[in-house]
Formats: C-alpha cells, sequence, structure tokens
C-alpha cells in the first residue's frame, strides 16, 4: 500500500466514461496519484463483456479488470491504475462501498446528460454519488 493518492474511477463502458478516465488521469499525473478504476458489473456490463469472455475464455470479472486496465492504459497513460470489479445491486451504492474499501481520496465520474424524464425515472448516479460520497466528488459533464 502506497502514501500516494488515490482517485476512484467508476466505469460502465460507455463513450462519456472515457471522458472521466482521461480526467482522472490528468489528475493523478499532476498529484501523483494512482487511479482506481471500477465497474459495478450489472446487467448493461455484463452484456457487454459476455463475448468477449467467451472469446477470451476468462470470466467475465477478468474480462472486466482487462478492460479496465487495457481503458486506462489508453485514455490515463502513464498513471497507475488498480482494477476492481463490484457486484451491487445499485450502481452509485457500488461506486460509495468501493470508495470506502478502497480508501480512495477523491471520485473523478462521468454524468450521462439524462435530463427530463428520462432522469427523473433513471436518476443520475453521478448526483447520488456526490450526495452521497465522504470525499470529494468531480463530476464530469456529458459534453466532456
Amino acid at each position: 500500500m502506497t502514501d500516494r493518492p488515490r482517485i476512484l474511477v467508476p466505469t460502465d463502458f460507455s463513450k462519456h466514461s472515457m471522458l472521466a478516465i482521461a480526467h482522472a488521469g490528468v489528475l493523478a499525473d499532476a498529484l501523483g496519484a494512482e487511479i482506481v478504476m471500477m465497474s459495478n458489473l450489472n446487467l448493461p456490463e455484463q452484456q457487454a463483456l459476455e463475448s468477449f469472455a467467451m472469446a477470451e475464455r476468462i470470466s467475465i470479472d477478468a474480462a472486466a479488470k482487462n478492460q479496465l486496465v487495457m481503458l486506462a492504459g489508453e485514455h490515463a497513460p502513464g498513471v497507475e491504475a488498480t482494477p476492481v470489479v463490484a457486484h451491487f445491486d445499485t450502481p452509485a451504492g457500488g461506486v460509495l462501498a468501493v470508495a470506502d474499501s478502497e480508501n480512495v481520496d477523491m471520485i473523478v465520474i462521468a454524468s450521462h446528460g439524462r435530463s427530463g424524464m428520462t432522469r427523473w425515472l433513471l436518476g443520475s448516479v453521478a448526483e447520488k454519488v456526490a450526495r452521497g460520497s465522504g470525499v470529494p466528488v468531480t463530476i464530469v459533464p456529458a459534453r466532456g
């Protein structure tokens, strides 16, 4: 375990998440921090990884970890990244639980830019994380 700051970057493998990874990479580089790449494997994420996992003959968790490491290398090059795969019922609850268990100092999360009825029905994961977090949260807007 290092004394370096740790930045949690939750991803659902969407293009919006890539913006958050890039922002976290810039912050980590400037602060000498490491990033904790996290995915909470719910149905959409599992579906996205199933074909990759089957082709590689590995578990979905292993496929997710491989993808997290690859994404960190692409969008936050040169920054140390630790992959974490979680299985929580709600995305925001998963992010907050991992933030606690991984002892992070900050969370950088993407906003999907939902509005109107969609936001009302689905809620904003980023907003729930910001409200429930005990550490600073940076929300990267969908527009970058």
